[in-house]
């Protein structure tokens, strides 16, 4: 087969002479003024990746050659190439370079270009003219594309457009130059023709069919991987996606079709050039497959090519390639996607446009142009260094400030296009050309250029939220040596940068601190509209930690804290939350109290500084600041269950105070928010709160009592009244002049009363021998209620004395032998009691259950010494007790009784209710005094 294809090649090109095959084919021993076009394929004269000499033209000892690929690109490829000699002058030289520099020039109009020489000719003109005047004169063979059009191939390394050949004759053969413009019309490309003799088009023939056949031998079955990608319609490069062979050996693909698959949709593309041009891949051989018809690349309709920089995932056959997402275009410069790039500035770039452009299609990304020797190093990832963050204020249109990453370089002056910015796992790289950066000299990555200010700056289409309360994450990769410096913020610290509902300030860095900027250093122009940050101008002014307090706080709807401040001093306030998380905000001059609040509402205002979402969550438990009496650490306690009892039903915000106190509540009711009492922002207006000290009958108030305080002693059978006496500043004692008037056992409160007060408030004074110490109201099954009372004197009770009373019915206790003589009474899980006496002894517990009651459930502290009791009727607990309803146990006392114990304190200033759901039991908790609701605690049946 091979013998007939040589014939008909043979026969095409012309007689062939009988030569070696030496690295280039030399038409007669010595170079003369006749130009010689000397063809190679298959030699490599040099190899790495710097292109030192990206001329077209050589000239040495009286010898001009053209190349058809710039020198060093010529040198290092191993596909089809070839160069034309001739004897001549240097300013035959100039004249050409002149020429080829024409190529990379887009213009209106050209000077004239024209030489002659023996047996050759040479003009310069454009493509569309040279097209029409070659199609009418025809030819009898082409190369171009790598394709003859005898259907011969020739394969490249380089997806470069190599010079079209063409024989217009037996003797005559032209070679055209393309331009390196993408910019401007096809038809208006400038081109360099050259017509001279013809080589042996047979040995050439020849040449080219041994070789493919060897690499046909040689070749491994495999696919090449993807290393560039580039997609943007306002770009002259357009479209395109680049695959390379990454080894060193020749590859032959075992398909010749693309395979497209997104959102569930597949698509393939294959052509008869695809297949042509691709079935042997050689050694770090780039495919160029584009659109763009200026391109030496495959045709692909660009509905292909559409999605790159997407989620896409293309196969071409056993090698995928998984696209990311990535912006092709960032402020004006365009970025291709490039495996293993090298620096912007450093990559040799082929084209010539007017984009500021960072890409090679059709070469290896690894190619490097040779740089001037005084050329600064390219920046390493360490020397960039945060010093401003500040998240924009786009979304409001009056003051559309952007966002900005304020950097600078700490180390010697570099070049920024060596660099990548990642934020967000999006590859942003810096510069598309050359971009120097002093030492010390700081620059901007910013959302939009800030038109105007004369600041260095790259304009990044990166996302930010409208609230930011950190410096996002990001890295800086270099480019060649993908060293990483990876910023991440302390995830504990969070600025406080949303006042009034606009980002009123930036995050500076400084010394390994960061803090929301302060007034100092802050940029004049915007500190007049409130704006506190300093874009490209690094701030390392000292800013002050101020101590403060916490006025207000409220939990219920649009929550909010509010800080108290001395008016004069300005500077950073801090406080930390329970789970270590710590807020930073700044304080001015001028402000006594500041509102923070997680979102706008009608009940907060809008002069708030803005929480991070969730912060007044369940887990919102306690605060810690610097306080502004002491100057000492403060830490204030948010017990869930205290914080829902002191605002009232949530109608009211709450004051710190000291302990015992805890909170006072606000007292006035808010203008914005109806039915609520707050005051965001406001001087604060505290209710009085009194709490009761060790020892008896002292008391602490938050605020002094004043003229129309009463206090009296008693319960609901009688009163007496106390006389205050000052001990300390809010400290008094309740004395009386007789004695008290109340029986030994009985228990008794305390009643204060005072305008200031929400509500008058009661203190157990004295306790009963007797306390209910938990109730089962509402039990799984109906009719087991129980009370559980206990004996904490050290004296013996008769409980047959004693008398339970509901909120409606009175009634007496007996042992459960004597109501039900002939029965023995067993818990659920069979436990047993003394159910035959009534005489409690010290320490000593028992159980009220219903009459009608069996098989009861009982918690795990019950035991066998235990007393069984019931009512000698069904008035009281055996007519059922109610969730939330008031138990008490009375003493008969002659021919009434008095009061011993009391569950929900009806005869007091501070009743309360608890209600509970089906099957569970209120339990009081070890050594408190049941004066509250937060001193039970509630448990299940199942427990």
């Amino acid at each position: 087969m091979r013998k007939v294809t040589l014939i008909f090649l043979l026969f095409l090109f012309g007689s062939c002479q009988n030569k070696e095959n030496p690295p280039f084919i030399l038409f007669g021993d010595s170079y003369g003024e006749t130009p010689k076009l000397e063809f190679q394929y298959g030699i490599k004269e040099e190899v790495g990746d710097l292109l030192e000499n990206t001329n077209y033209t050589s000239y040495d000892s009286g010898i001009l050659c053209i190349h058809s690929l710039p020198i060093s690109l010529y040198r290092q490829e191993l596909g089809g190439k070839f160069r034309i000699c001739w004897k001549t002058d240097e300013a035959a030289l100039e004249k050409w370079k002149e020429g080829f520099s024409l190529l990379g020039i887009e213009k209106t109009e050209y000077p004239s270009w024209n030489l002659r020489g023996k047996d050759w000719t040479a003009f310069f003109t454009e493509y569309g003219k040279w097209k029409k005047e070659s199609d009418q004169a025809g030819s009898l063979l082409e190369w171009d594309s790598q394709i003859w059009s005898s259907g011969l191939v020739t394969y490249q390394t380089f997806a470069l457009p190599h010079p079209m050949f063409l024989q217009r004759t037996k003797e005559v053969c032209e070679v055209v130059f393309p331009s390196q413009i993408l910019d401007g019309s096809p038809n208006k490309q400038p081109l360099l023709s050259m017509e001279l003799p013809c080589p042996d088009l047979g040995e050439v023939a020849e040449k080219i069919v041994s070789q493919n056949e060897e690499w046909l031998r040689q070749c491994e079955p495999t696919g090449p991987g993807v290393s560039e990608v580039f997609r943007h319609s306002e770009s002259s490069y357009q479209r395109f996606l680049e695959w390379e062979n990454p080894k060193d050996s020749v590859i032959c693909p075992n398909t010749q079709s693309l395979d497209w698959y997104m959102d569930g949709k597949t698509s393939s593309f294959h052509s008869d050039l695809f297949s042509k041009r691709t079935r042997v891949i050689l050694p770090g051989a780039t495919l160029l497959f584009s659109d763009n018809g200026k391109f030496n690349a495959i045709p692909i309709p660009k509905d292909f090519l559409s999605d790159l920089g997407t989620q896409t995932i293309v196969r071409w056959g056993n090698s995928e390639y998984q696209d990311t997402e990535f912006v092709f275009r960032q402020g004006n410069e365009f970025f291709s996607n490039q495996l293993n790039p090298v620096s912007c500035r450093d990559q040799f770039q082929f084209w010539k446009t007017k984009d500021l452009f960072c890409g090679n299609p059709g070469l290896p990304n690894r190619m490097e142009r040779k740089l001037k020797d005084e050329s600064p190093p390219g920046c390493q990832s360490e020397q960039i260094q945060i010093t401003e963050f500040y998240p924009g204020n786009h979304f409001d249109s009056a003051m559309p400030l952007p966002a900005y990453f304020e950097f600078q370089n700490t180390g010697k002056p570099c070049d920024g296009s060596s660099l990548h910015w990642i934020y967000e796992n999006t590859i942003y790289p810096l510069s598309a050309t050359e971009w120097i950066l002093d030492s010390g000299s700081s620059f901007l990555i910013t959302r939009k250029l800030w038109s105007g200010w004369d600041l260095l700056e790259k304009e990044k289409p990166f996302t930010i939220p409208k609230v930011v309360f950190q410096i996002p994450q990001f890295v800086w990769e270099e480019r060649k040596g993908k060293g990483r410096n990876e910023y991440q913020s302390n995830p504990s610290l969070y600025h406080l940068l949303r006042l009034q509902n606009q980002n009123r300030f930036s995050i500076v860095v400084h010394s390994g601190n960061e803090y929301p900027h302060g007034r100092t250093d802050a940029s004049s122009g915007l500190l007049s509209y409130g704006f506190q940050l300093s874009p490209g101008s690094v701030n390392n002014s000292y800013v002050e930690s101020l101590p403060s307090e916490v006025l207000e706080y409220n939990p219920n709807q649009s929550p909010f804290l509010d800080f108290g401040f001395t008016e004069v001093l300005e500077g950073i306030v801090s406080f930390e939350r329970e789970n270590g998380n710590r807020y930073q905000f700044w304080k001015p001059n001028g402000i006594r109290i500041q509102t923070l609040a997680t979102y706008p509402s009608l009940c907060n205002g809008e002069n708030f500084y803005q929480l991070p979402d969730g912060f007044f969550s369940e887990t919102f438990r306690s605060l810690r600041y610097i306080g502004r009496q002491s100057g000492d650490l403060v830490s204030l306690f948010f017990d869930p269950k205290l914080v829902k009892e002191r605002t009232l039903g949530g109608t009211r915000s709450l004051h710190p105070e000291l302990n015992p106190i805890f909170f006072s509540r606000s007292l006035f009711s808010s203008p914005l928010c109806f039915g609520d009492f707050r005051s965001p922002g406001s001087p604060k207006n505290r209710s009085l709160e009194v709490e009761r000290l060790t020892p008896a009958f002292t008391y602490l108030t938050n605020l002094p009592f004043g003229n129309q305080t009463e206090v009296r002693l008693g319960n609901g059978s009688r009163t007496i009244a106390l006389s205050l006496q000052t001990q300390a500043p809010n400290i008094y004692q309740a004395i009386y002049e007789n004695s008290l008037p109340f029986l030994p056992g009985e228990q008794i409160y305390s009643y204060f009363s005072d305008p200031a007060l929400l509500a008058p408030k009661s203190f157990l004074e004295q306790k009963g021998p007797i306390q209910i110490e938990a109730v089962f109201p509402n039990p799984q099954q109906s009719q087991n209620e129980w009370i559980y009372l206990c004996n904490r004197t050290n004296s013996p009770e008769d409980l047959s004395s004693y008398l339970v009373e509901d909120e409606g019915n009175t009634d007496e206790l007996v042992a459960y032998q004597t109501r039900f003589p002939s029965l023995t009474p067993n818990g659920r899980a069979d436990q047993r009691f003394q159910y035959n006496t009534t005489l409690l002894n010290p320490g000593g517990c028992a159980w009220i259950v219903d009459p009608d009651g069996k098989d009861w459930f009982f918690p795990i502290f019950q035991s066998e010494s235990d007393l069984l009791l019931t009512v000698k009727s069904t008035q009281t607990i055996g007519n059922g007790i109610s969730s939330g309803e008031s138990i008490q146990l009375r003493k008969k006392q002659g021919l009434g009784s008095i009061l011993i114990s009391s569950m929900g304190h009806k005869e007091s200033h501070s009743s309360f209710r608890i209600p509970v759901a089906t099957g569970e039991f209120l339990w009081l908790k070890l050594g408190a005094s049941g004066m509250s609701s937060l001193d039970f605690e509630i448990f299940r049946e199942e427990f």
